[in-house]
Formats: C-alpha cells, structure tokens, sequence
C-alpha cells in the first residue's frame, strides 16, 4: 500500500514545483506539457492502483465491522435467550410455590435435566436432586399445573420420575364436582379414568388425586376430554393432564406431605 501512495506524492509534488516554474514561460511550458504527456498516464494509473489498494482496505474494514457487529448482535440474543429462560423459570418456581402452599407441601425443587431413561421403555424424565437432597422412591411430583408423577429411582444426585403418561402409572382420582372416586391410569398420551359399578362424568370434569402412601391428596392431575358410554359395572373417559409432559423443566418432589386432605381444594388449571 505505501509504495502506489509514495508513487503519487512524488509525482504531484513534481506537477506542483512546475507550475510554481512561471508555467507560461516557454521553456517551462514545453518541460510542463512534455512532463504531462508522460506523466499523465502515470499518474492515472497510480491514481487507480491507489484506489484500487483503499477500496481493498475500505472492505476489510467493512467486513471486520460486520463481523464485530454480528457477534454483538448474537451476543444481545444469547442474554435475551438467558433471559427469557430465567423468566420462565421463576414464574415456573411462583406457581409451585402457590400449588404447595396452597397443599401444605414441603418440597425440594429440582430441574428436569433429561427425558427418557436408559432402563426399559418408561415414559421418565431425570431431575436433578437425589437422596442427598432427601429424596426417596415413591414420593409425588408436581410441578405449577399439577401431577407430574412418583420417583422410582434415586441417586445421591439425580432421580428418575415416572411420569402421569406412562402405561405403568395409576393413581386414586376423585372428580371435584361430584366426588366421586375412581381410578386413573396411563395410557401414553394421556390418562383413562375408570369409576367401579358406574358413576357420572362429564366433560370438563377436573380430577385431584385421593390421597395413599405414595401420592399426598388434593393434587390437580387432568381435566376429562371425552366419555365413552357408560358400561354396566364400569364408566370410562379419557383425561387430559394439566402438565405437560413434554415441555417439563422446575418441578417439585413432595419429601413432607400435609397431615390430611387440603381443606380448601386447589383450584385446577383452568
């Protein structure tokens, strides 16, 4: 880059000190147009390369502009991203904050660090709070909306939850506008809600779990979608659960559960 730069310098400077040589005498006016003639292309094609060397040092610069440029912008989206997911989870947290205060729960918050289990086909999820953490198999989990499920696998740092889907999983369900009580079992997608010598359900029905040794009672766990016809010893519906299971991140493992059935039962999710 110095080299067509000097280059030009030192030819202007040459165009300069003729014409302050009195251009219009002859002598010098013949040495000005002959230095022209020969240094006109010159200067022409110094002027180009000159050019042609900033437009090359004008695009780095461009292209290191954009890139700084890209990396801040992709910076501000990974704090938005933070951000946002923090929100999410603190909201997360304030809901099951409400539902257990609401059951008289004591619980251990925990986060879902991965879906699926390496043992057998179970629909699970892995949290990571464990024996450590006071936690042991058999006890229920919720999460803001409801019934998330039982562990059934504990480590000194993680355990495995069984979730309210699985084929596996049954728990004692009582409907909120009649009552009655029945049980609900996991179909994979949802859960089948069955009422012995039948019973009336209709949709829109909300369920709250009964209460045993290994679920405390009062938890939401679904609303019923539709009712097959009622059979002679047993009525059937399908429930759809308040969680969802697939999208589960902050979710609460009951280690201390109330002392009977909330008085005041927790309102479902509507």
């Amino acid at each position: 880059m110095r080299g067509p730069r000097l280059l030009l310098v030192l030819l202007l400077l040459t165009a300069v000190t003729l014409t302050a040589l009195d251009v219009q005498a002859e002598p010098f006016g013949s040495v000005r147009r002959g230095a022209d003639a020969v240094l006109g292309p010159a200067q022409r094609a110094v002027g180009q390369a000159a050019r042609a060397v900033g437009d090359v040092v004008d695009g780095r610069s461009d292209d290191d502009e954009v890139r700084r440029l890209r990396d801040e912008i992709a910076a501000l989206k990974a704090d938005l991203v933070r951000g946002e997911a923090a929100q999410r989870r603190a909201a997360e947290l304030d809901r099951l904050l409400a539902l257990t205060d609401a059951g008289t729960y004591t619980v251990v918050p925990a986060q879902v660090t991965a879906l699926g289990s390496s043992f057998g086909f179970e629909l699970t999820v892995t949290i990571d709070a464990g024996s450590r953490d006071g936690i042991k198999e058999g006890q229920t989990v919720v999460n803001g909306d409801g019934l998330v499920g039982r562990t059934t696998r504990v480590g000194p740092f993680t355990s495995t939850v069984l979730l309210v889907t699985d084929p596996g999983f049954t728990v004692g369900a009582r409907l909120t506008r009649a009552g009655t009580i029945g049980l609900a079992t996991g179909d994979g997608e949802r859960l089948v809600y069955q009422l012995v010598e039948g019973g009336r359900i209709e949709v829109g029905d909300a369920l709250l779990t009964t209460g045993s040794t290994t679920f405390v009672p009062g938890v939401p766990i679904g609303r019923v979608v539709s009712v097959d016809p009622a059979g002679e010893l047993v009525t059937t519906a399908q429930v759809e659960p308040f969680v969802r299971v697939g999208a589960l991140d902050v979710v609460g493992v009951v280690t201390s559960p109330p002392r009977g059935t909330p008085r005041v039962p927790i309102p479902p999710k509507t």
